[in-house]
């Protein structure tokens, strides 16, 4: 049995991995932002810098918490269906989809 690696990609991965530590050392930091409980996923408005966190079976319901990238808080929590997991981000309509697993909906939140 033999292993062929094809070396161009190998290195370009290399290049990748040490390019990825590189910038990642030199802003490293960490905030701590809560929201519902179990979040479970995220998405990423970049018109209005916004942070989208479906919180399945969260404490108050079931929500999408809204955080402000710029100010690292929660700016709004917005009710959805039951058993919010999958969020995405629509960027040409400016609107956020939300796969609600128990109640087999999707909610849509506009921005």
């Amino acid at each position: 049995m033999s292993i062929r690696f094809d070396t161009k990609q190998v290195s370009l991965f290399a290049i990748f991995i040490l390019l990825t530590l590189t910038l990642t050392l030199n802003h490293a930091y960490a905030t701590t932002i809560a929201v519902g409980s179990n979040p479970t996923d995220v998405t990423f408005d970049s018109h209005l810098n916004e942070v989208f966190v479906s919180n399945y079976d969260s404490g108050s319901g079931n929500t999408v918490s809204v955080i402000s990238d710029a100010a690292n808080t929660v700016t709004e929590i917005i009710t959805v269906g039951s058993g919010p997991a999958g969020i995405a981000f629509d960027s040409n309509k400016g609107e956020v989809f939300v796969a609600n697993n128990v109640s087999g909906t999707v909610s849509v939140v506009s921005g």
